[in-house]
């Protein structure tokens, strides 16, 4: 069987979608009845919808019934020329004939009956009077005899399909949604596309010949043709062919009745292309209509058609065209930028070879240019002019224009910009079903955030007048409108980030590529949709700035071994390969030392292993965890939900990020901003080899936004709620305190019994120990607090002075009640009941004072605020009786910051112990094999002034004491208090 008859025999059967259809099956809902010859269809409504009569006997006198097709379209007389097709090749001229042998028949699935879209010599004629095809030489084709093999072949296999089909079986079924393709080549199925070089003239018609080198060699070729980083043309590869096979088009089957059946208009149709006026008639195939159905032959179904069914591009060939001197070039270009073919010689499987593309829209809007046909549904694109796009980028309510874009170089400024801009603008135009585009349902093209797609465009009319053309093609449509589709992501303030931080932009927009697959997302928080829908202002780390500052990992300032300290370096980088929890930065780590200057130009980087670059997974292996905990950091700890306006010329100087850090803005004035996270207060307070104030280098301002680009990042503080109170002189009785309360493991056990089980007995300390099964991680030698797991909170903490004069009131220590329990014992060493329970009051009191003094949010001393507030705040200290936490009052104001207690009486910070900045943060590990931060609660600690403390019950006023005095008062307050 020689090539041209093996394919052909391969086109005749093996287009299985629809020879497979039941025949006869309708819509959903939709009830048939047969009557004189006529099939009537009826919605739920009763309604009759016009449908294309299926006659009892052929309505062309010359047509015979007991005739094959071949001879029927001899006895019709005008189809001499698409005769000469058929008889240009065997395999497709037996087939007409129902000459099939038997070995072909059993080859081919024993399918021997054809449906047929024929052709008269007067649509011949048209169609070489009026076409964009060229022959191997260029010259325009004006007749059959200029036709070659291959274009005679696309035009014959645009004109029938196996099996017997009627007119009104076209798309008659839900299963096909309303539009079947017709192909040139292969099986009824949509080649992945690829770009192909063309080497026969200019004409997308033009086929270049077959690359037979192999899929593989085929792809390592491609990448040979580019000019000027831009693809000449795109082709397809054939699931089933012999190599590599350039794309030879296809057409669409629209059924108008199965469209009006689901609430289209025959208006909606025609603005597409895929109806004409009214009258004509209702079934299309491409650029034709059946001017006389059904007619019966012996082996198939004749369907006469009013013109030649020339292949449609694909809508990357179609995409090719419109930029090829197009209404929409400049748009045409940036969607070729994001589905271009990458060829990675490590890959073996040729489809993961040609589809490995990390910088596709597609990829992240379903790949609808690469295998769209599998969805059953037609895509559109929206495409603006390029009067509309060059308009939009030169205007200057965007970003872009900040950056160095103008009237001269526009488009090469457009191309040249970051995925991390231009991917969430390009590929909402991508719309996963043609109806997103028709006028009647114009509101449904909105954004993934919820935005209309044209701003402006209010009713079906204006939408049409804004349409400037419909391009269809085999796979979908192209819709080109005077207007920039999705302008806001451009316009948005975000894209300040993503130009001027790369690193900052490329973090914000990780989660885009897993679209849909939030698993498998590197952050657990969309963060760009967050500041989408609300105020806010972002200080982003320049790339400079985050390249040679990079941020300290608090995971290795954990340890006390300060030659572990390390620095991440982090640049942007590129994926390039598709993978889950990818991050576009690489990080490369470095000897942190304070003392020193960072600089990575002049540093030596740490080994090899202390990176992780773009392709990792940030969730395992090596020090991707790493990398995403400190860019996780990094955004928490930039990112204030408020405007800018609100936090310049202002008295107020701490503010909260939005996960709690606090953000210390030293200076904030219209010209001049400086601000500081915790590291840096805590670098500005050592001997340090260069200050850390972090400064402001631009500001780019929208309504959506601020971005404050600052020369390096904030960091929030490596020391934890252990190591602040523990260094503090002034907080040492307090300390000591709340340490004890862990380290009484005896007198636990003997006042709780079972309850001072290990799991139990968290609810007696105010730090976590160490070791055991539920230890908490936190910096080596230190405790992490108990309670507050992920909240902003702040401690005032009384001081020595405060905490003596505790004392003296009857506060208990772990000493007088291990005193009181050795002074009460039986000669057996056995504690009465009575007394044990005055010990647990005894214990319930230190305890919750401690716990008192542990107040929700965050809560700063202003010396130069004015006027302030008074708010209510809850403590860690709990009544049991009904599991409430106990309250206190906040005022703030007047450079004070006081707090009402139960005793009802405003006790002050003290300025020179205020505003002290920690963060309890837990690892995953021990800090020599962490590699990530399980949960964090940032904390603000002041010292109380005036020698005093807060007390948590008012009944205890001035005499602790009387919590234990009697057992019965024990008893009252260990159940309040303790169970």
């Amino acid at each position: 069987m020689n090539t041209i008859y093996k394919h052909t025999i391969r086109r005749i059967f093996g287009c299985v979608l629809l020879s497979t259809l039941p025949l006869g099956v309708m819509a959903q809902n939709v009830r048939v009845i047969k009557s004189d010859g006529t099939i009537k269809m009826y919605d739920g409504s009763k309604q009759n919808i016009k449908v294309m009569p299926v006659p009892t006997v052929n309505t062309n006198d010359k047509v015979k019934t007991g005739s094959t097709l071949y001879d029927n379209l001899q006895a019709l007389g005008n189809y001499t020329t698409y005769l000469r097709l058929i008889d240009s090749f065997g395999g497709i001229q037996r087939a007409f004939k129902n000459e099939l042998t038997d070995d072909e028949l059993e080859y081919m699935g024993s399918i021997d009956t054809l449906t047929v879209f024929a052709p008269n010599d007067e649509a011949f004629a048209r169609f070489f009077a009026h076409n964009a095809w060229t022959d191997g030489q260029g010259n325009a084709i004006s007749s059959y005899e200029q036709l070659s093999d291959r274009q005679k072949l696309s035009l014959i296999y645009m004109s029938y399909i196996p099996g017997f089909v009627t007119a009104n079986n076209l798309h008659v079924n839900e299963n096909v949604k309303g539009n079947l393709r017709l192909y040139t080549w292969g099986y009824d199925r949509q080649f992945n596309l690829v770009p192909y070089k063309h080497t026969g003239g200019t004409d997308i018609n033009t086929f270049p010949p077959d690359d037979n080198s192999g899929r593989e060699d085929y792809a390592k070729k491609l990448n040979q043709h580019i000019m000027d980083g831009v693809w000449i043309g795109y082709g397809t590869v054939g699931d089933n062919t012999d190599g590599a096979l350039a794309y030879r088009g296809g057409t669409m089957i629209w059924n108008d009745d199965y469209w009006q059946y689901k609430g289209l208009s025959h208006d909606d149709l025609a603005f597409i292309g895929a109806a004409d006026t009214e009258g004509s008639e209702h079934i299309k195939i491409g650029n034709a209509h059946i001017t006389q159905p059904n007619q019966r032959c012996k082996n198939g179904y004749l369907h006469l058609v009013d013109e030649v069914v020339v292949p449609q591009p694909n809508l990357m060939c179609a995409l090719a065209q419109v930029r090829w001197g197009g209404k929409c070039s400049l748009a045409s270009s940036l969607v070729q930028r994001f589905n271009y073919l990458k060829y990675d010689p490590e890959y073996t499987y040729y489809k993961e070879q040609m589809f490995n593309d990390g910088d596709s829209a597609m990829t992240v809007r379903n790949s609808l240019l690469d295998r769209v046909v599998t969805t059953l549904q037609t895509p559109a694109i929206i495409l603006p002019t390029d009067e509309a796009l060059k308009a939009f980028l030169l205007t200057a309510d965007i970003p872009l224009w900040q950056f160095g874009i103008n009237q001269d170089n526009y488009y090469t400024m457009l191309m040249s910009l970051p995925r991390e801009v231009l991917q969430p603008f390009v590929k909402e135009w991508f719309r996963t079903s043609f109806t997103d585009v028709l006028p009647s349902r114009y509101s449904n093209m909105r954004s993934a955030k919820g935005h209309q797609l044209l701003a402006g465009v209010t009713t079906p009319e204006a939408y049409k007048l804004a349409v400037q053309q419909v391009i269809t093609a085999a796979d979908g449509i192209i819709v080109v409108v005077d207007a920039v589709p999705n302008a806001e992501d451009l316009r948005n303030e975000l894209t300040f980030v993503k130009l001027a931080g790369r690193v900052a932009g490329a973090a914000l927009t990780a989660n885009d590529r897993y679209e849909g697959e939030r698993r498998t997302s590197p952050f657990s928080t969309d963060y760009q949709r967050e500041m989408h829908n609300k105020s806010f202002t972002m200080f982003v780390p320049t790339d400079a700035g985050l390249e040679q500052y990079g941020l300290v990992d608090p995971i290795s300032m954990a340890s006390n071994n300060r030659v572990s300290w390390r620095y991440w370096s982090l640049t942007p980088d590129s994926i390039s390969s598709n993978g889950t929890r990818q991050i576009a930065v690489a990080a490369r780590a470095y000897r942190y030392d304070y003392k020193e200057v960072r600089n990575t130009e002049t540093a030596r980087p740490l080994a090899a292993i202390y990176s992780s670059n773009a392709n990792d997974d940030c969730a395992n292996g090596n020090f991707g965890p790493v990398k995403r905990q400190l860019l996780t950091d990094m955004l928490d700890q930039h990112i204030v939900l408020q405007d800018v306006n609100s936090l310049l010329n202002t008295q107020r100087h701490w503010y909260l990020s939005r996960s709690g850090m606090p953000i210390y803005m030293k200076e904030h004035t219209n010209t001049n901003i400086v601000v500081n996270g915790g590291m840096q207060i805590d670098l500005n307070e050592k001997d340090v080899a260069d200050k850390h104030d972090c400064t402001l280098q631009l500001v780019g301002q929208n309504d959506t936004g601020t971005s404050v680009f600052i020369d390096r990042p904030m960091q929030p503080t490596t020391q934890n709620v252990y190591q602040r109170i523990q260094s503090n002189d002034a907080f040492s009785t307090f300390f000591e305190y709340a340490e004890a309360l862990n380290n009484a493991y005896t007198l636990k056990n003997m006042l709780f019994g079972n309850e001072a089980s290990e799991a139990l007995s968290r609810k007696y300390t105010i730090f976590a120990d160490r070791s055991g099964s539920y230890a908490r991680y936190g910096n080596a030698n230190t405790m992490l607090v108990n309670f507050f797991h992920n909240f902003n909170y702040t401690i005032f903490v009384p001081t020595n002075e405060g905490m003596q004069k505790a004392v003296e009131a009857g506060l208990p220590t772990i000493e007088s009640i291990e005193q009181f329990v050795e002074k009460s014992s039986d000669d057996n060493g056995q504690l009465p009941d009575d007394k044990r329970e005055q010990a647990q009051a005894m214990y319930f009191t230190l305890l919750n004072f401690l716990k008192y003094h542990f107040c929700d949010k965050s809560y700063f001393l202003e010396p130069d605020l004015e006027s302030g507030d008074t708010e209510q705040t809850t403590t860690a200290c709990i009544d049991a009786s009904n599991q409430q936490a106990l309250t206190a009052d906040i005022q703030s104001g007047n450079g004070m910051l006081m707090v009402r207690d139960a005793s009802n009486y405003y006790k002050a910070v003290k300025p020179d112990l205020a505003n002290i900045i920690a963060r309890d943060a837990e690892f995953n590990a021990e800090p020599t094999r962490a590699k990530y931060i399980l949960s964090a609660s940032n904390v603000v600690l002041h010292g109380i002034d005036n020698a005093d403390y807060l007390l948590f019950d008012n009944t205890l006023n001035g005499d602790f004491t009387r919590a234990w005095r009697t057992p019965s008062a024990a008893r009252k307050f260990v159940k309040k208090y303790g169970k």
